[in-house]
């Protein structure tokens, strides 16, 4: 390289115009200095969480464990039905020209450990939880009183019940006995 520059220099002088240098010889230094670079971390990288992880010990686990068993014992998704009675009958005038009557039993899913605590909730607040599911069902669209699975009427009736409750108690509604009188 140095050779190379030293003739173009030397050519330069005789005739006097400039001769440019090789264009690709600083690039692939370059390219060799980062890529070795780029491999030492590599190494380096691997040889440090070999030495923080190492090699994992062949641990015979106990089925019959206590800390195993108690651990499936914490279900944290079992719920219980609990049913708000009596059954709601209620009246929509707003869904079409006529009128719709509509009237169905009301139950709703909580977690069993919750379950004391929304009893006695649910008896200091009645009446705003049946006022409540009253209104929203007179104020839905007929839309809502047609889908098959009623999901928006239950996610209203479940986000009310915890607002009123101010707790998030209520994890489902459950619909049962729908009828739908149209006139």
């Amino acid at each position: 390289m140095a050779s190379e520059v030293a003739e173009a220099k030397g050519k330069e002088a005789e005739t006097g115009v400039a001769v440019a240098a090789p264009a690709n010889t600083g690039f692939w230094l370059k390219f060799a200095a980062v890529a070795g670079l780029l491999v030492v971390v590599m190494i380096v990288q691997f040889l440090v969480i070999y030495l923080f992880f190492g090699r994992s010990e062949n641990v015979a686990v106990n089925p019959n464990d206590a800390a195993i068993l108690a651990t499936e014992n914490l279900d944290d998704t079992s719920t219980t039905e609990i049913d708000i009675s009596p059954p709601f009958n209620s009246t929509n005038s707003l869904s079409q020209q006529g009128e719709i009557h509509v009237s169905f039993n009301l139950h709703m899913e909580v977690p069993t450990h919750l379950a004391e605590k929304f009893n006695e909730a649910r008896k200091n607040h009645k009446n705003k939880i049946r006022q409540s599911v009253i209104t929203i069902i007179r104020n839905a669209g007929i839309e809502e009183l047609n889908d098959p699975y009623l999901s928006v009427i239950k996610r209203q009736i479940r986000e009310e019940t915890n607002k009123i409750l101010n707790q998030s108690l209520v994890t489902g509604v459950i619909i049962t006995d729908f009828r739908k009188m149209e006139q």
